[in-house]
């Protein structure tokens, strides 16, 4: 008589992790060494987040990034009881926060630390940093 074989777990589901692009990665170098860099128009001065590479105000593709302040206030968020990647199933549910930054941009973000029963729109926060491993860091929200 033979055993009967163990199942195999099922296989973890691997993490989403960004690809940086050339107008992305000052951005990414930044939240590695916990400091928020913005990018800037070099033609009209205006900040922009997402990093992309045309202004969108007035379409120039020159721009530099300079270092941000980390606080904000709560614009909304959203309790995800479903997650888009399987990933993060194990961690729902959980909360993803829309920002104000005082910097003049919106960041969405996870929101840790905080019970939504806590939050209201207005409520300061501030940018914290989660290194997933050597190359990537990668933003969340805790309370300020």
């Amino acid at each position: 008589m033979s055993a009967t074989p163990i199942p195999a777990a099922p296989p973890v589901p691997e993490r989403p992790m960004p690809a940086p692009t050339r107008e992305s990665k000052p951005y990414w170098d930044g939240l590695r060494e916990g400091r928020f860099m913005l990018q800037h128009c070099a033609a009209c001065g205006k900040v922009r987040h997402y990093p992309r590479p045309v202004c969108p105000h007035c379409f120039s593709m020159e721009s530099s990034f300079k270092e941000a302040p980390q606080g904000g206030t709560v614009h909304t968020w959203t309790v995800c009881h479903h997650p888009f990647n399987f990933f993060f199933k194990q961690q729902a549910p959980y909360i993803v926060a829309l920002v104000d930054m005082d910097a003049g941009v919106r960041v969405n973000a996870p929101l840790r630390g905080m019970a939504e029963k806590d939050l209201k729109i207005g409520q300061r926060v501030k940018l914290a940093f989660e290194p997933v491993d050597a190359d990537v860091t990668l933003p969340f929200f805790t309370a300020a």
